[in-house]
């Protein structure tokens, strides 16, 4: 049994302020640019800090320090509000706890021959990303450390393009695969066993970006490669498209394959059957609810004590 929970309140206090906007026009709003808002925003605010950012594409590179805590984003829709970088380095750094984007579009577009793409980086503890799109190439998802939580949000790329040592938790979302020969989806990077990090998809679907899908016969991809030894993603639930080799993962460079956890618990698709996967001892079909429970947003978020003041709709289990 899962529970969904939904939680409606949108800040951490009553004092949340919610009349910052953005406007790229400056027609209607305090600020013209992300970057600005952002600086002029409390520093170690207590409470929930809302930026509205109205329609619009802003070319920025985002950087929100480790004071600048509790900053949310709130855009008109992820096709809509868009913050759009074009060179290798990050859209946007997040370094201050509790961020929350809403309804937004993080694009970088250096493309396919940049050796880095990352539309976002993500230090950022207790963060949420909700409804938003995340797009990039080669490693367009840094989630480098900190509990992190992704819902309905639809994230592109190429090669290991959701990556790094969070704990951190996708559900519902689109995790897209662009047009490449060898696509790779995760590389984790667990150093040590005792580290509580990981990443889990749960009820995701693994497949082609809408304008590749004439070409998924062209691509080999796989779900992930260890970045680091004691790599862990865990696939839940999940629809895995023809695409994905029946091997399933595949080595790293330098990194061993004896010390990783790779898990998958009934997921469904051409790209699902695990009886060609890689014969690595961490390499496991779980096939009781049990077995997936330390993998779920209660277990490895310890998500029940800070997602609902955030308002998103979460499963706590299975």
């Amino acid at each position: 049994m899962h529970a969904l929970v939904f939680f409606f309140f949108f800040s951490l206090g009553s004092g949340t302020n919610n009349n910052i906007i953005v406007s790229k026009d400056g027609s209607s709003g305090n600020y013209t640019t992300v970057g600005e808002a952002i600086a002029n925003a409390p520093d170690l605010n207590p409470e929930l800090y809302t930026i509205h950012v109205l329609a619009g594409i802003y070319e920025e590179y985002i950087l929100i320090p480790p004071h600048k805590i509790n900053i949310k984003l709130l855009g008109d829709g992820p096709n809509h509000t868009i913050i759009l970088a074009h060179q290798n380095g990050s859209t946007i750094d997040i370094r201050g706890e509790g961020f929350m984007a809403q309804n937004m579009g993080f694009v970088n577009s250096a493309g396919l021959d940049a050796s880095a793409a990352v539309a976002v980086r993500n230090e950022a503890n207790n963060s949420v990303f909700f409804q938003c799109s995340i797009q990039g190439f080669q490693d367009t998802l840094w989630a480098v450390s900190g509990r992190q939580f992704y819902k309905n949000c639809d994230i592109y790329g190429t090669v290991d393009f959701i990556y790094g040592n969070a704990a951190a938790v996708f559900q519902d979302c689109m995790v897209y695969a662009r047009y490449r020969q060898y696509v790779t989806f995760t590389a984790q990077s667990r150093e040590d066993p005792y580290e509580n990090t990981g990443f889990t998809f749960q009820r995701c679907n693994f497949s082609m970006s809408p304008e590749d899908e004439d070409r998924k016969s062209e691509v080999y991809a796989t779900l992930g490669r260890p970045w680091r030894a004691y790599s862990t993603v865990a696939i839940l639930q999940s629809y895995i498209d023809s695409m994905v080799d029946p091997k399933g993962w595949e080595e790293m460079p330098g990194q061993p394959t004896d010390k990783v956890t790779y898990v998958e618990f009934q997921n469904v698709g051409p790209g699902s059957n695990t009886y060609g996967r890689v014969d690595w001892p961490g390499v496991t079909l779980l096939t009781h609810p049990n077995q997936a429970l330390p993998f779920t947003a209660s277990y490895l978020l310890d998500a029940d004590s800070w997602i609902p003041s955030r308002g998103v709709p979460y499963d706590n289990g299975l």
